[in-house]
């Protein structure tokens, strides 16, 4: 988590003076006016790349679905950004009481999980995430539940719980927790179903949304794995269209260098290159599998 990141940071430069004197002190000063320049600086690049984006073309078609066309001028600006550049950044969403109300409660459903008993399984986000997650009863399962998913470096050796350094503090070993957070917890529900949140999907052209996955990231310090580029609909495929809209709520501050979400802009007309799909359970050995195919063929 951010906060526990900065401290983590402040305590190796404090660790540091002690051992070395006034040197480090001057160095330590020294290397946070720098990441400090440096963060601004990518700020002040990140705020110009925005605005030269502008509003898009005099017309558009709505992205969720392609038969609505409007006049960009006449439109709901929020709507005619995020139709023309897929995404769409909606400033001080929630007030800090909200966020902190939701990092509370998950401390809480951290506290109640027993990694010994609810067996966590590994959450990757690199190049073996399919076969990981792919293979995985827990991960599949956890569609209309609330599972416990940590990082690579924090499991077990033998598979079972976690290592022994992350026992005592269990928070510290999560990569994420869902995927049904809207479903069964009242606290995460009640944002989930907001009337601001449902506003907002209803501005950005979507009739009847319904929320199929729900889920808290921690983005840890140290050993938080790496989130490769991807798109969010080879996971959640949608049929006869693409529908699938992600709602990313920041609970701390995030920025360009602890972590923050990238986008591609004008990524959203793209194909989706894969699709994450789950195989049906084969027939029971002696039953007929039926099936039907167009023109008497086989599908």
């Amino acid at each position: 988590q951010i906060t526990r990141a900065r401290a983590q940071l402040t305590h190796t430069h404090m660790s540091y003076s002690r051992l070395t004197g006034l040197g480090a002190i001057a160095l330590a000063a020294i290397y946070c006016l720098r990441r400090r320049l440096i963060e601004r600086n990518a700020r002040a690049r990140a705020a110009r790349a925005f605005a030269a984006l502008g509003g898009g073309p005099a017309r558009l078609s709505s992205w969720v679905d392609k038969r609505v066309e409007y006049a960009t001028a006449e439109a709901d600006p929020r709507r005619a950004f995020f139709d023309a550049h897929g995404f769409f950044v909606a400033r001080s969403f929630c007030a800090a009481s909200e966020c902190q109300a939701l990092i509370a409660r998950m401390a809480g459903l951290v506290e109640q999980w027993d990694p010994e008993v609810d067996n966590a399984a590994v959450f990757r986000t690199d190049a073996k995430q399919e076969k990981a997650q792919g293979s995985s009863d827990y991960f599949l399962d956890s569609a209309d539940r609330i599972h416990f998913f940590t990082e690579v470096g924090a499991a077990a050796a033998d598979g079972v719980g976690l290592r022994p350094s992350y026992r005592s503090r269990k928070a510290e070993a999560l990569n994420k927790v869902g995927h049904a957070l809207h479903l069964r917890d009242a606290v995460f529900r009640g944002y989930s179903n907001s009337a601001k949140l449902r506003e907002l999907v209803g501005a950005l052209g979507w009739v009847s949304p319904v929320v199929p996955q729900s889920m808290y990231i921690f983005k840890q310090a140290g050993i938080g794995g790496e989130v490769t580029s991807h798109q969010d609909s080879t996971f959640l495929f949608t049929t006869p269209r693409q529908t699938c809209l992600g709602l990313w709520l920041a609970l701390e501050d995030a920025t360009l260098t602890n972590g923050c979400l990238w986008v591609r802009p004008g990524s959203h007309h793209e194909p989706v290159r894969r699709a994450f799909v789950r195989q049906p359970q084969p027939p029971a050995a002696g039953g007929a599998a039926g099936g039907a195919g167009a023109g008497g063929g086989g599908g």
